[in-house]
């Protein structure tokens, strides 16, 4: 089974690193938690990246099962790379995201 490298953008880890800090202030276990859920996203998008429907222009979003968040991402296959683009709250307005992409 093909495999893709994967890469985060810049955006992506701010996107993470707020989710991790509002988790943290609700419960210090909760960004531990978020980062096994999104390894495991993460893995699933590695193996099967074209499992998740395309929701906008080149972009595919993989929601996780626990969190309420997505990972929007593109892939490249001229470079074998899964390029994630951002990590988003579902509950967050599609205008804000799209304008970020």
């Amino acid at each position: 089974m093909k495999r893709y490298k994967v890469q985060l953008l810049p955006s992506a880890y701010k996107d993470l690193r707020e989710a991790r800090s509002w988790y943290r202030q609700k419960n210090p276990n909760l960004p531990r938690q978020l980062n096994l859920h999104l390894k495991s996203a993460i893995e699933g998008i590695n193996i099967a990246p074209y499992a998740n429907a395309i929701r906008y222009r080149d972009v595919r979003i993989c929601n996780l099962k626990v969190f309420p968040y997505a990972i929007h991402f593109c892939i490249n296959e001229n470079i074998n790379t899964v390029l994630i683009i951002a990590i988003h709250h579902t509950a967050m307005n599609p205008e804000i995201w799209e304008k970020k992409i």
